[in-house]
């Protein structure tokens, strides 16, 4: 598991958010490189033992010392060849969202429009836990909310948030187009202090949110999330917020796309300010299809967790 400027915070977050509800029936250890921007100290904030990587290479050397029941692999990086070998030393759960090959005994996709039928190509993997029952959300956004459409964009506040990392870039440039639209809109950008722009964007907005502890609370405060395909969607679809998603990196791309045959114009798979634009008139006046999806999935508190610890307890 890694985090950087670059790739962001999701393998961390999601990998802290499954540690965290196996913590009570396993000795968990994280390995993780050392990469620029990278976050990792939140793992030992969390209370777990870190052991840094110099070189990803020496993972399979470095992880058989300590004799595990179970290898958990959130890294992109991860090769057939590197679950093959890993397979040597114990069971192997990866987890994956860009349905590409495995050879590992478990495959893990926690978004919640992926199904286990998705990955009928893999012949080898014994298990795959898909869906909304696998989801990885923390514990905060799990509150009963009401949807409550959004009927004009009048003196409203949004919120921008597009990941750890950007890697698009568009997050001021979404604030200014929405504020040159509607000059009413109180818009915040959400961003962490892994966004290598970060300081860029201090000095460009002086109230952008970093680091943000409570994210539940802070996103229940706003009348429409503009958010990337990605964790903060099933959160925002969680707090049953309207909302206007962006595919801002190749791996949301089968998130975007099943939405899209669901017709939801609110979901843009290439940005453009004339996309955008297109979205916010959706989200205003279809309001029953946004609502429709933030109820049709239902959450679950910890699934993958308990599929771990029913079958390796």
């Amino acid at each position: 598991m890694d985090s950087s400027s670059t790739i962001g915070l999701g393998h961390l977050m999601r990998t802290l958010i499954l540690a965290n509800g196996l913590k009570e029936h396993f000795n968990i250890i994280f390995f993780a490189q050392p990469l620029a921007g990278n976050q990792n100290f939140i793992i030992s904030q969390n209370g777990f033992l870190l052991h840094t990587l110099s070189d990803a290479t020496k993972f399979y050397q470095e992880a058989k010392v300590f004799e595990p029941s179970l290898i958990i692999i959130d890294n992109y990086d991860t090769t057939l060849e590197c679950e093959e070998e890993l397979k040597k030393i114990c069971d192997v759960l990866v987890f994956d969202d860009e349905y590409k090959k495995h050879s590992a005994k478990i495959v893990l996709n926690h978004s919640f429009v992926s199904s286990q039928k998705a990955y009928s190509y893999l012949k080898n993997t014994i298990t795959i836990l898909a869906g909304a029952k696998y989801t990885l959300l923390r514990d905060e956004f799990f509150i009963r909310t009401v949807f409550v459409p959004l009927k004009s964009y009048k003196n409203k506040k949004i919120l921008i948030t597009l990941g750890g990392s950007d890697p698009k870039n568009l997050s001021a440039k979404i604030k200014n187009y929405l504020l040159h639209l509607h000059p009413s809109l109180h818009v915040n950008i959400l961003s962490t202090s892994a966004n290598k722009r970060v300081k860029y964007l201090k000095t460009i907005d002086k109230e952008l949110i970093t680091d943000e502890k409570n994210m539940a609370y802070l996103m229940s405060g706003y009348d429409l999330i503009i958010t990337s395909a990605s964790t903060s969607l099933l959160e925002t679809i969680a707090l049953k917020k309207p909302f206007i998603a962006i595919r801002c990196a190749s791996n949301q791309t089968k998130t975007v796309d099943i939405l899209l045959k669901q017709n939801l114009n609110n979901v843009i798979k290439y940005f453009s300010h004339g996309a955008l634009k297109r979205a916010l008139a959706f989200v205003q006046n279809n309001p029953a299809k946004i609502k429709h999806v933030c109820q049709k999935y239902r959450f679950y508190k910890n699934g993958a967790a308990k599929w771990i610890i029913d079958e390796y307890q």
